[in-house]
This record gives C-alpha cells, sequence and structure tokens, in this order.
C-alpha cells in the first residue's frame, strides 16, 4: 500500500473507531410552527397575523453502559427559533431540558443539570398534548398560574437541579427534584441561602388508567428582583382514561401565595379542566375546557379568574408528523390577569382573548 492508501485506512479505522465510541449517542428534535391570527395580551389588543415558532428544538443524547445495570445518561437540549432565527429565553445553546446522570432499573435516576420539574410531568395525562404542549392553545395559561416563577408560576424549567425518580414498582412511579434556581437572587449566589424551589409526584399507570398527584413549594421568591410574593405552594391531582379510541381526562389544582407585596398577607386559588379526545383512524378531535376561580384570601382579587377552551382537529400523516388546525378563546373575569399562550400577568389583562391556527409539527 501506498502512504496515501494507509493514511486514508487509518481515517477510515478512526473513523469507525468514533462511531462505535458513539453509537450510544442520539441527535433528535422537533420543528413545530403554525400560522394563526391571535387577539391576546393587554386590553386594547389587536389581532396579529403570523408565523409562530413552537418550542422547536434540537438535541443531543445518549447513554453508556456501565455494567452490573447501571448506565451513564446525558442530555443537551436547545430551542430553535425557526420563525425569525432569534436568540433569548430557551432559544440557546442548553436553554432547554439538559443534564447528566445515572440510571438503573432497579434503583432508579439521578439526574443534575436544568430541567422540567415534576409538576409538568402530569401534562401528559390531563394537559394539552393535540399541540404538543406549546403554542398559543397552550393550556398554561391556567395550569399551575404559568411558568414565569416571579409572578407565581409553578410550571417552569427548574436550573441549578437535582432530581431522583423511583424505579416503576407495580405500576407506581415517583421524582422529586430541588432546584437552587438561578440569577443574583438564587441560593446559588446568597450566603444566606436565596430561593428554591422544590417539586414531587407520584404517578400510577394500570392499563389504560393514569392517576397522578404533584405538589411543589417555591420558596423565598421575596429575595429575588420581582419581590412580589415569598412562598408558594402548588397541589395537584390529575386522572386519565382510554376507552378504546376515547380519552377523558381532568385535573384539580389548589395554589396558594403567601407575603403578597410584602405586605404579610396570602391569597388562594382553584383551576380544574376537563379533556375529551377521540381517533378515528389518523384523524384526532379533541374539546379541552379549564376554569381558574378568582384569588381569594386577605390579598385575593375579586373577579380574577378566567375560563379557556379548545377545540381541535389533527390528522397524523406519520408517526413522527402531524398537521392540525384549532381554535381557542380564553375570557377573563373583570379583573383577571391570564394571558392567552403565555404567563399570567400582574394586571388585567384583555377580556376577550381568542386564536385561530393551523400548523404542523415534526419529530426527528
Amino acid at each position: 500500500m501506498t502512504k496515501t492508501q494507509w493514511q486514508l485506512a487509518l481515517a477510515a479505522c478512526g473513523m469507525s473507531l468514533v462511531a462505535a465510541a458513539q453509537a450510544d449517542t442520539m441527535i433528535y428534535g422537533r420543528i413545530h410552527a403554525d400560522i394563526e391570527s391571535t387577539v391576546s395580551g393587554a386590553r386594547g389588543a389587536r389581532a396579529t397575523t403570523r408565523v409562530q415558532n413552537n418550542a422547536s428544538r434540537v438535541g443531543f443524547k445518549g447513554t453508556e453502559d456501565l455494567g452490573d445495570g447501571l448506565s451513564a445518561i446525558w442530555q443537551v437540549e436547545s430551542g430553535v427559533a425557526i420563525d425569525d432565527g432569534s436568540s433569548g429565553g430557551s432559544n440557546q445553546w442548553a436553554g432547554r431540558e439538559s443534564f447528566v446522570g445515572l440510571s438503573s432499573k432497579t434503583l432508579g435516576t439521578l439526574k443534575l443539570g436544568s430541567f422540567l420539574v415534576p409538576l409538568d410531568d402530569l401534562h401528559g395525562i390531563a394537559g394539552n398534548m393535540f399541540q404538543y404542549v406549546s403554542g398559543i392553545s397552550n393550556d398554561a395559561a391556567l395550569w399551575l398560574n404559568g411558568g414565569n416563577l416571579a409572578t407565581g408560576g409553578f410550571d417552569i424549567r427548574g436550573a441549578n437541579s437535582i432530581s431522583y425518580q423511583t424505579p416503576e414498582i407495580n405500576g407506581f412511579t415517583s421524582r422529586i427534584q430541588h432546584s437552587l434556581t438561578s440569577g443574583a437572587g438564587g441560593a446559588e449566589s446568597t450566603s444566606h441561602g436565596g430561593a428554591t424551589v422544590t417539586s414531587g409526584d407520584i404517578v400510577y399507570k394500570s392499563g389504560p388508567l393514569s392517576v397522578a398527584y404533584g405538589i411543589q413549594a417555591n420558596r423565598s421568591m421575596s429575595r429575588t428582583s420581582s419581590g412580589f410574593y415569598d412562598n408558594a405552594l402548588a397541589n395537584m391531582l390529575v386522572a386519565g382514561y382510554s376507552f378504546g379510541d376515547l380519552y377523558l381526562a381532568g385535573l384539580i389544582e389548589h395554589d396558594t401565595m403567601e407575603n403578597i407585596n410584602r405586605s404579610g398577607d396570602r391569597r388562594n386559588r382553584n383551576y380544574a379542566s376537563l379533556t375529551a379526545s377521540y381517533t378515528l383512524g389518523r384523524n384526532v378531535f379533541t374539546v379541552l375546557g379549564g376554569k381558574a376561580g378568582s384569588w381569594t384570601g386577605d390579598a385575593g382579587v375579586d373577579n380574577s379568574g378566567a375560563t379557556m377552551g379548545t377545540v381541535a382537529y389533527n390528522h397524523v400523516l406519520s408517526k413522527t408528523t402531524q398537521v392540525y388546525v384549532l381554535y381557542t378563546a380564553l375570557r377573563n373575569d373583570s379583573n383577571g390577569t391570564y394571558v392567552l399562550g403565555g404567563s399570567p400577568a400582574l394586571t388585567p389583562q384583555a377580556r376577550n382573548q381568542h386564536s385561530l391556527a393551523l400548523g404542523m409539527w415534526k419529530n426527528f
């Protein structure tokens, strides 16, 4: 063999070794966008028509067999704004579910990194899955009071987190997560201990039945920049059942926030929703309705509730591709602060908000 042939052979051998070493690594993602006409947000908001990115992402994940049933696991996931190429929020490197950890079928799974809290796991039972839990119809507008920690939301991606999930035992699994949050008020940067989030769930699945309970405590939030509240607690119970092609699910939730605006007063609210989904061949028809009650208590706000509903049609093109059309409406009470497709604000928002969307998502 000539020198060039040897070099080519060695290069091919090296590439083969690298490929073998990385055989347990996978590139995956989702591309999801719609075109929508929407009225949402502050009072006086007008209808806008736009092409909207809906949590598109790309990620790298892998496992390594360590022997004796133990595996190393890792994942780095980043948001991708396919509508305008913007960055910020989750649309940055490792801006979504990213972690390293150990997993065992008999011992469970331990993770370190930044990822969604256990309460978000319950979305797969009773939440909005017809738009893949993102986009203008996202019921997180009312679910868990949104995803903005500063304004009392619970459905967050916990930064600086440690999580443990039990193995499945007779249909039961459980997960607990503790997050040191992040930023100047975070526990990781303050000697006296700053804001933290602790969340957990217990899930039972057996055949067509799924039942789960989740709880989350947001602590020392008055030490963050907003200072809107101090401590908050959420409790949620969800259930779902498949009657053949018909799936019915519901949830009840109770939230409490303490020391509102450093007044020493507290507020409480209840939320409930129902979902019905029917599959006919490649066609999926879904109806979702939710009701948030007014905030009560010493720091309560009269007429601060809201109702939200969605009707959706999905057409399954393949195992990884769907198109859909949906209509969503949100109606705030006179002092309601909810925002269609986003987290609640601190001031009253538009009474009547709605959206008509035509979209497509592709997993790879």
